[in-house]
C-alpha cells in the first residue's frame, strides 16, 4: 500500500496507465490486508459516512441516465468509487510520520521534475517526458495535455514548496532547494498563462497568510507576478484582455447551458457521466460538444443538488479539520496541502479537474494525505522534524 501511493503520486504527471496500475496495486495490498487483520473501525469516521452519502446520491443519479445507463455505471465505479478509495487508502496508509516524509519527498521530486520539463519546453519546444509541443500561443503543458491541466497541479506543488520552506529549523541546503522549486513552479505556473489558475493561487496564498500570520510571502509574490508582467507581453495583454475586455463568450455559453440542464433536473440530475452527451439539446454552441469548465456545475447538472451538497460537506469537514488541526500543531506541511487543495477547488470553478483523471487522482490523493496528517502532524514548527 506505502509504496504504491507514492508510486501513484509519483506519477500523476506522467502516465495514466500507472496511476491505474498503482491504485490497483494499492487496492489490492489493502484486501490483503484487511484479510489478514479485518480491522474497519476507522469507518466510523463521520467523514467517511458524508462519502458513502455522496456516493449514494451519485448512484440515485442513475435513474435519470436512461439510455446512457452503461456510461452512468461505468461513471459511478471508476471514475468516482475508485477515487473515493483512493483517498480511503491514502488516510489510512499514510498512519505515520515517516510515511508522510516520504509521501511528501515523492511529492517535492516529482513536482521539481514536472517543472524542470515545462521550463525545458519553454526553451526547446518540446517537453522531454512526452514529447509534447509548445503550443503555437507560448503556453506550456509540460507532460500533461493542456495548460489548464498542468496549472492545476502546479498551484498546489508551488504551495506546497512555499510552505516547507517557511519551516525555520530546515537545513540550509533544503531550504535552498524548496525556493529553486518554488521558483521553477511558479515561473511555470506563470507561463501556463492559467487566469483561473492565478486567481486560486493567490486565494491560497492570502489562506496561508491568513492561517499561519505570515503576510510577507504575499508582497514578495504580488511583486514577482508584477514583475512578470511587465517582462512577459503576452501574459500583460491576457490579463489585460480579461480585466477590461471580458473575452469570455464561450465559458459564459457554457455556463447558460449547464444552469439549463440543472433548472431541467435539480434533484437527481441528468445522470451521472451523461453530461457531453446531452450538451447539443441544451446548448446554443451548434456543431461541438464540451465539458461544462466549472467541476461544480458539472456536478450538480450530473448527479443532482444533493450530490454537490454531499461533496460541499465533506470538503467543509475536512478544512475545518485541518484548520483545527494547523492550529493546534502548527503543521506547516499540512497548512501547504490545505491551501493547494483550497486553491484546486476554487480553479475547478474555471475548468473540469474533478473530471480528468490525473488532476481527479491528485486532488483525492492530496486530500487523503491531508486527513493522515490531521491525525499525524508531519512538521512542527518548533523543534525538529
Amino acid at each position: 500500500m506505502e509504496y504504491s501511493l507514492y508510486g501513484m503520486l509519483f506519477f500523476i504527471p506522467i502516465s495514466i496507465a500507472a496511476i491505474e496500475a498503482m491504485a490497483g496495486i494499492c487496492f489490492t495490498a489493502f484486501i490483503v490486508k484487511k484479510i489478514v487483520n479485518p480491522d474497519f473501525s476507522f469507518l466510523k469516521n463521520k467523514i467517511y459516512l458524508i462519502l458513502l452519502a455522496f456516493f449514494i446520491f451519485n448512484a440515485l443519479s442513475l435513474f435519470n441516465s436512461g439510455p446512457y445507463l452503461a456510461k452512468s455505471l461505468k461513471a459511478l465505479f471508476f471514475k468516482w468509487f475508485e477515487f473515493l478509495l483512493i483517498f480511503m487508502l491514502a488516510a489510512e496508509g499514510l498512519n505515520n510520520r515517516i510515511r508522510l516524509r516520504n509521501f511528501i519527498i515523492v511529492a517535492v521530486f516529482s513536482a521539481g521534475l514536472i517543472s524542470f520539463d515545462g521550463i525545458f519546453q519553454k526553451i526547446s519546444g518540446t517537453d522531454f517526458i512526452r514529447g509534447n509541443l509548445l503550443s503555437a500561443t507560448g503556453f506550456i503543458t509540460a507532460s500533461f495535455k493542456n495548460q489548464n491541466s498542468f496549472s492545476a497541479y502546479l498551484i498546489i506543488a508551488t504551495l506546497l514548496a512555499i510552505s516547507l520552506f517557511m519551516v525555520s529549523h530546515l537545513k540550509i541546503a533544503h531550504k535552498t532547494a524548496l525556493f529553486i522549486l518554488a521558483l521553477l513552479c511558479g515561473t511555470c505556473l506563470l507561463l501556463t498563462q492559467s487566469r483561473g489558475a492565478m486567481l486560486g493561487f493567490f486565494a491560497g496564498l492570502i489562506l496561508f497568510s491568513l492561517l499561519s500570520g505570515n503576510y510577507r510571502i504575499i508582497l514578495v509574490c504580488l511583486l514577482v507576478f508584477s514583475v512578470a508582467l511587465l517582462v512577459l507581453p503576452a501574459y500583460q495583454k491576457k490579463v489585460i484582455n480579461t480585466i477590461f475586455y471580458h473575452d469570455s463568450g464561450d465559458r459564459l455559453a457554457l455556463i447558460q447551458t449547464t444552469w439549463s440542464m440543472i433548472k431541467d433536473r435539480p434533484f437527481l440530475g441528468m445522470g451521472l457521466g451523461t453530461y457531453m452527451d446531452h450538451f447539443n439539446k441544451y446548448s446554443s454552441m451548434k456543431d461541438v460538444t464540451y465539458y461544462a469548465h466549472n467541476s461544480i456545475m458539472q456536478m450538480w447538472a450530473e448527479a443532482g443538488i444533493f450530490t454537490l451538497l454531499s461533496f460541499l460537506t465533506f470538503l467543509g469537514l475536512l478544512f475545518t479539520k485541518a484548520t483545527k488541526a494547523f492550529k493546534r500543531n502548527k503543521d506547516l506541511a499540512m497548512l501547504g496541502i490545505l491551501c493547494g487543495l483550497s486553491a484546486f477547488i476554487i480553479h475547478g470553478f474555471f475548468d473540469n479537474h474533478l473530471y480528468a483523471l490525473q488532476l481527479r487522482a491528485l486532488f483525492w490523493l492530496m486530500s487523503g494525505a491531508l486527513m493522515a496528517m490531521i491525525r499525524a502532524p508531519f512538521i512542527k514548527i518548533e523543534g525538529k522534524e
